[in-house]
């Protein structure tokens, strides 16, 4: 037996011990180094270089049994209530994404281990997602984290904590006068991320701008009539992090969805502007929690036109935009750091100052 409390992580899908994770493994790396008596879980373990051992999900009764494990901590509504055995509403409604088979609950009663979670868009949040399904996670959590309205407004006693990122990777890079203002657009293949306006914009740019595309996106490149672009379809943390610090501008061209949420700065954002790059954004969401517009980035209606001014606005006030890049990459950095995270996280879930 190991002394003292042990820990347990369960990510939700394959990628979330692989550095395309994002967050998650950044997250899990941080725990493991804050909190080396973690024991990680996986429904399907696989890890990118993660150095603690990844145990199968299926194991997960039996080592909470012998190891004495206290406290769970997942990410995602779907993935708690599965774990819950909660995937249904009494009016049959499902939670999309949840697995009945994951149910855990009784275990967590028997041997009184407290579950955790952070509620981030995606993963079972949508703008449909009923109320009953969060009432259902906070009461049978001890902590609820989040980063979204949507979950402080329903949900008492939840903790705003931004997404984390490794501002240890994604360092600031002074940004340098070029022939061409550097524009990064970093996004995986989906309809909320705005390619039609990125590209409308990009359209309406001349020779003096250069787009790094980064992403899935073989299927929309047809609305590029602008050549000035190089596409790298889906890259690598290290690599993202190489393209950030070449570039002025990491635009984010968001739009409201029915179907699927994101949080407000992206991951992909916060990464890029971590590195100095100014963050022009549509800002869907109206956040107003950490970064302030005109000065920690730059906020453009979700229009082509409006989008295109204001890199054109980069270009002919290139101090001045640098340094609402720097503003942001200082902001990011006291805010979003997985480091500094972690540790109030892991604070608020053991009861340590």
């Amino acid at each position: 037996m190991k002394s003292g409390p042990l820990r347990a992580v369960l990510p939700l899908s394959i990628r979330d011990f692989r550095k395309l994770s994002g967050f998650r493994y950044w997250e899990n790396m941080q725990i493991y180094a804050q909190k080396p008596d973690t024991m990680f879980f996986a429904v399907e373990p696989f890890h990118d270089g993660f150095p603690a051992p990844v145990h199968p999900f299926s194991d997960f009764k039996r080592i909470a049994a012998s190891e004495g494990i206290t406290d769970v901590y997942c990410v995602f509504l779907n993935l708690t209530l599965s774990l819950l055995g909660a995937c249904f509403l009494p009016d049959g409604s499902c939670m999309p994404g949840a697995n009945s088979s994951w149910n855990i609950k009784p275990l967590l009663e028997e041997r009184n281990i407290k579950l955790h979670v952070t509620l981030y868009p995606g993963g079972g949040i949508v703008p449909w997602t009923q109320k009953e399904f969060l009432h259902i996670a906070a009461g049978n959590c001890s902590t609820v984290f989040t980063n979204i309205e949507e979950v402080l407004q329903t949900v008492p006693g939840s903790l705003y904590h931004p997404v984390v990122i490794n501002t240890d990777l994604y360092t600031y890079s002074e940004k340098l006068r070029s022939s061409k203002i550097q524009i990064t657009f970093c996004a995986y293949n989906s309809v909320r991320k705005g390619f039609p306006l990125m590209a409308d914009a990009l359209n309406r740019l001349t020779s003096e701008f250069h787009l790094h595309l980064i992403g899935d996106w073989d299927d929309h490149l047809h609305l590029l009539t602008n050549d000035n672009y190089t596409y790298y379809g889906v890259m690598s943390p290290e690599s993202l992090a190489a393209i950030y610090a070449k570039s002025h501008v990491f635009l984010n061209c968001s739009t409201v969805d029915q179907y699927a949420l994101d949080g407000f700065p992206t991951t992909s954002a916060v990464d890029a502007m971590s590195t100095g790059c100014v963050l022009v954004s549509t800002n869907p969401r109206n956040d107003r929690f950490i970064l302030e517009r005109g000065t920690d980035f730059i906020e453009v209606a979700p229009n082509g036109q409006d989008i295109a001014d204001a890199l054109v606005w980069v270009k002919e006030n290139f101090g001045e935009a640098m340094r609402i890049g720097i503003n942001g990459s200082n902001k990011i950095k006291r805010s979003f750091d997985a480091k500094h995270i972690v540790k109030s996280k892991l604070g608020c879930i053991f009861g340590e100052t």
